[in-house]
């Protein structure tokens, strides 16, 4: 049998050098750390095989060498620090496996043949584990598997004997699933997912259905299935327009976060993240709503970022669309909540230990984020160190029984990637939990998955059970919509059985008798002769609005039919229609143009007993409310715009069998949303002719009309209106605009109605935008002789020749002049980017002078900032000697010059040391090195550096206005650990706590002129650098502390050989 392995081994490395497309993996690394051993007895050493992947790109991120690794070294720190295996040295093998089936099968056997090792640590993707645990079996070397190990597979312990796995289980989070689907009564759902590199869904997918198909206890299918090519918005929109029709709850998998954000942008667009649907993503990362930051500066305390957010260097800006999306949507995710220390903290030690033993990585990326899966590596590690542990203490020379290894895995524990509890299958107690966004878009935890006693899959709500449902106002989601998927299988409606029929049909008889009796008390008459289509039907009528002002309100108002809003226009006229009436409205009806405002029909109000004329609405609705209410600057051109509209309405109008208009007001051009106008209130003229109109609505009628008012309308008497309407385009301002004029409305009326030499017109004078040609052919419109006013065709002819571009659309004019204007916006808006750039330069400079970087960028986030323990730092103080003497021979201001130069020289030397000024009390100058950056042991030697150059820089330091006076300065340091925070709301501080500081100011106090006073500590970490010249002083009596020997720092060599450059000469003059 075992000749039999090494054929196939052979024949793994073949494949692999015949078929391998990756860059080739890297040789074995074998390295080895000597333990302390606890007893005179040799050291054992325990080789460990890794499996891993590292130029795989589709799993890199997920549990790659670069990114994963460093956890190896955290976890071999827990093994030794709670003394498990401590007679045991580790010796690590690595094969970058690459998540390819052959390469794990084939190094599997060479690391068990050819290296011997003592247990296997991956491979990470669940098709190679599978072919990886066979061999390890036969082999019985123990094996851990972390990362994309989710196959329900590999929980076979009959088939994979030595196989322990610290990853949750997909079968169990497909039961998880179906327990959340039962607590909702949800029983069906579709399954959409995505393959690219991995296989993780398909595992998932795949336990899914053995779930549903096996289990008894519920009714729950997957009405539809489908796997996602790439998830580009094609792809998506075409996916989900077949799953709508099958589903309203829809189960999701996505291998990475950029697909599943840009799945949720497809949906936004489509608009399906209303409340109708609910988007349950399952995942067993334990990232749960979250995706991996991939900024370590800028990830949260859990190592994640919202899944919505665009991580990319260029993102799309459209973060709040995604979380529009995201609000319809939950997670079912591992719990790998823990409490061990920070996991953003976690992640940056890995990466950084990946470079030290046992790896010593040289070419391993440092600006990484650490890998998904490196906290369950840590556990695996741990784990093996348990059960070995455990093993080994019943027989000591189990060390390469993986069988008996892997049934002593059932141990708990606290890890990195949560509780980690093993049953007796050797299998992880999976924990889920359900979270999503609240009411005020906060990423919450819903719900617990997890098992109860009797071992089934139980729900466990956290607070309000509906509160899952917040996002929805409380609404919980139906499987299947009210009416079906087809919208054609509402529920019958109670009020349709044989008695409410009845009843109903007995109060339509009274209802009928009743508006009959109506009409024939309003008409004197009976009932007129019906029409098909004139009245309008029986749409809801919601709140009326008036259009302008309250005279206006009597001729209109809006009302809403079908749900879409139109104007009535008011008949105060009781008339009978004959069946020539009703022929005429029909023609009414199928009138079609682009400028003209469509008629809907005719309906009696039997309130007022009056008709009602029914027209479409328009949002931008006249142009006299275009003149009087909008904002918008018109040039020349939008406003021929206008009027080419209204002649092309007129034209339509003056062609059909209508003829003329007859009541063309600006008030009755109508413009739209695409700045469309609109010609209204056409036709009717039975009804029209008995309407008494104010003179206000006079004012646009021809002369010959006003004096014949047997005449309804004229196509002259509608150019002549055409002509009063431009002169409101071209000034702006109502008809004759009344305001400057001394006339009032029926005195402008009596005056054209009456002629003569001297015409009662607009002034349309001063219009030097307005070609002079246009404003001839203006006044000849609104001529006093008719047969001099041109024909609608003559004036459109006529535009064409005085307007240029008369061809060019109207939006797109509107949108060339948006565009200039945002162009110069945003020109105006980035100078004033910089302005706010170059002021926040300013004032982060200020700020990082007040408090350390790290501690200013933290608050400018609004982060807390927790007082922080530093184990070993050097504090410096000194003082100016005899400062009270100095201070004595100057005046308040001279002091204060005084100090600003002495502390602007030693600010100037502090800028090239790894220190940070804390404080200046008077003439006190408190430094620190070592915090909060730590730096290792190096902060004495700052610390002694800074205190030599603060020291030789007085030597040229010389006061102006007592030049005769030299400045000198006692300094005192200390090393010892102490508490840093941030104290304070107004004007908040970083302080230091702690008997360091204590010490320190007692060392400068008991210090001499220009001499460096050092404690003991400070004098034992200096040692560790060569190159520094001490003194003992010997036992010196210290305030509060008792009898210290201490010492003195006399200098270093290369300081003293180096020229300070202090610039006070300069300053000095």
């Amino acid at each position: 049998m075992g000749f039999l392995v090494r054929i196939c081994y052979f024949l793994f490395v073949s494949v692999a050098k015949a078929q391998l497309t990756v860059p080739p993996p890297t040789p074995s690394t074998t390295t080895t750390i000597q333990t302390v051993p606890i007893s005179s007895d040799p050291l054992k050493t325990l080789k460990i095989g890794l499996l891993l992947p590292r130029y795989n790109v589709d799993v890199a991120e997920e549990s790659g060498f670069d990114r994963a690794a460093g956890a190896i070294p955290i976890a071999i720190d827990a093994i030794r620090k709670n003394h498990i295996l401590d007679g045991f040295n580790f010796t690590f093998i690595t094969k970058f496996a690459e998540c390819k089936d052959y390469l794990s099968a084939g190094y599997a056997v060479d690391l068990i043949t050819v290296e011997k090792v003592d247990a296997v640590i991956g491979p990470t993707c669940s098709s190679s584990a599978i072919h990886s645990g066979i061999i390890t079996a036969y082999y019985n070397i123990p094996t851990y598997l972390w990362g994309l190990v989710a196959s329900h597979q590999l929980a076979d312990t009959g088939r994979y004997p030595t196989t322990v796995r610290l990853t949750a289980d997909s079968a169990e989070l497909a039961e998880a699933f179906i327990s959340f689907m039962d607590e909702f009564e949800f029983d069906r759902f579709a399954f959409i997912y995505m393959l690219i590199g991995q296989q993780k869904c398909k595992y998932i997918g795949d336990d899914l259905k053995e779930v549903i198909e096996n289990t008894t206890l519920s009714d729950i299918s997957m009405t539809y299935s489908h796997q996602l090519e790439n998830s580009s918005v094609q792809m998506i929109r075409k996916t989900m327009e077949a799953a709508v029709k099958r589903a309203r709850i829809f189960a999701l998998c996505f291998p990475n976060d950029v697909d599943r954000r840009n799945f949720f942008l497809v949906i936004h667009d489509m608009g399906l993240h209303t409340d109708e649907y609910l988007y349950v993503m399952l995942d067993t990362r334990g990232f749960g709503f979250g995706q991996r930051a991939k900024s370590k500066d800028f990830m949260e305390a859990s190592g994640t970022v919202p899944f919505y957010i665009d991580q990319s260097d260029k993102p799309d800006g459209r973060d709040q669309d995604a979380m529009a999306a995201a609000r319809m949507a939950i997670s079912i995710d591992f719990d790998a909540t823990t409490s061990v220390g920070d996991i953003a903290d976690f992640n940056k030690m890995v990466i950084d230990r990946v470079h030290g033993w046992p790896f010593y990585c040289t070419d391993c990326n440092s600006s990484a984020v650490a890998a998904t899966y490196a906290r369950y590596l840590h556990d695996a590690m741990y784990l093996y160190a348990l059960s070995l542990n455990k093993t080994i203490t019943k027989n000591p020379n189990n060390t390469r029984n993986g069988r008996a290894i892997a049934r002593n895995s059932n141990v708990t524990f606290q890890g990195a990637s949560g509780e980690v509890i093993f049953n007796k299958e050797r299998q992880r107690e999976a924990v889920f939990v359900v979270m999503g966004l609240n009411g005020t878009n906060s990423v919450v935890k819903f719900s617990t998955l997890k098992r109860d006693q009797t071992g089934n899959m139980t729900y466990y709500p956290e607070g309000r059970e509906q509160r899952i449902w917040e996002t929805r106002s409380g609404k919980q989601p139906r499987a299947v919509p009210l009416c079906g998927f087809d919208g054609n299988s509402c529920p019958e409606d109670p009020i349709r059985s044989p008695w409410v029929i009845a009843a109903v049909a007995t109060g339509c008889v009274f209802a009928v008798i009743t508006v009959f009796t109506s009409i024939y008390i309003c008409w004197h008459k009976g009932g007129s002769e019906s029409s098909r289509s004139f009245q309008s039907g029986t749409a809801s009528v919601a709140t009326k609005l008036t259009i302008e002002t309250q005279l206006e309100s009597e001729f209109f108002t809006l009302y809403y039919l079908s749900g879409e809003p139109v104007v009535a226009s008011k008949h105060h006229i009781r008339l009978n229609l004959d069946k020539n009436d009703h022929a005429d409205m029909r023609k009414l009806r199928s009138l079609d143009h682009s400028n003209l405002n469509k008629f809907l029909g005719l309906c009696l109000d039997a309130e007022d007993c009056m008709y009602m004329s029914i027209w479409k609405y328009c949002s931008r609705r006249s142009l006299q409310d275009v003149f009087l209410r909008e904002s918008i600057t018109m040039d020349s051109f939008v406003m021929c715009s206008l009027m080419r509209d209204i002649l092309q309405g007129l034209n339509y109008i003056h062609n059909s069998f209508l003829e003329y208009h007859g009541h063309l007001t600006s008030s009755n051009c109508l413009v739209d949303d695409r700045w469309q106008v609109k010609l209204s209130d056409y036709g009717l003229e039975g009804l029209r002719k008995a309407d008494r109109l104010p003179p206000k609505k006079l004012l646009w009628r021809a002369p010959e009309l006003l004096r014949d008012e047997s005449v309804f309308g004229t196509k002259a008497g509608d150019v002549y209106s055409f002509a009063i309407i431009c002169s409101e385009i071209m000034s702006r301002k109502p008809a004759y605009d009344l305001d400057s004029r001394p006339e009032t409305e029926e005195e402008i009326v009596y005056l054209v109605k009456r002629g003569g030499s001297t015409l009662c017109r607009p002034s349309i004078s001063n219009m030097a935008e307005f070609n002079p040609a246009f404003i001839h052919l203006v006044r000849d419109c609104w001529s006093e002789r008719v047969r001099e006013r041109p024909t609608v065709d003559q004036v459109i002819k006529l535009m064409k020749t005085i307007i240029p571009n008369s061809n060019v659309n109207l939006m797109d004019h509107v949108f060339r002049m948006m565009e200039s204007y945002a162009d110069s916006l945003e020109q105006e808006v980035q100078a004033r980017v910089r302005e706010l750039e170059s002021e926040k330069r300013k004032s982060d400079l200020l700020l990082y002078r007040m408090m350390p970087k790290q501690i200013a960028e933290k608050l400018k986030m609004g982060s807390s900032v927790e007082p922080e323990t530093f184990e070993s730092v050097t504090v410096f103080f000194s003082d100016v000697v005899s400062f009270t003497t100095l201070a004595s021979l100057c005046t308040p201001l001279q002091v204060v010059d005084l100090l600003n130069r002495l502390y602007t020289n030693f600010d100037q030397i502090i800028d090239n040391h790894d220190v940070y000024k804390v404080e200046t009390i008077g003439d006190g100058y408190l430094c620190v090195s070592g915090l909060p950056h730590r730096n290792g042991d190096r902060h004495v030697i700052e610390i002694a550096d800074m205190s030599l150059e603060f020291i030789a820089s007085l030597q040229g330091f010389r006061i102006p206005h007592i030049p005769s006076e030299t400045v000198q300065i006692r300094v005192g340091m200390h090393t010892g650990s102490v508490v840093a925070g941030v104290v304070g709301l107004t004007m908040p501080r970083y302080c230091l706590f702690g008997d360091t500081v204590n010490t320190a100011s007692r060392m400068e106090s008991n210090s001499k002129p220009n001499r460096i006073h050092m404690s003991s500590e400070a004098y034992l970490a200096i040692q560790k650098f060569p190159g520094y010249t001490t003194e003992s002083r010997g036992d010196v009596i210290i305030k509060g502390k008792g009898v210290m020997e201490t010492f003195w720092l006399l200098g270093k060599e290369s300081v003293a050989k180096r020229t300070v450059r202090s610039g006070f000469r300069r300053n000095m003059g």
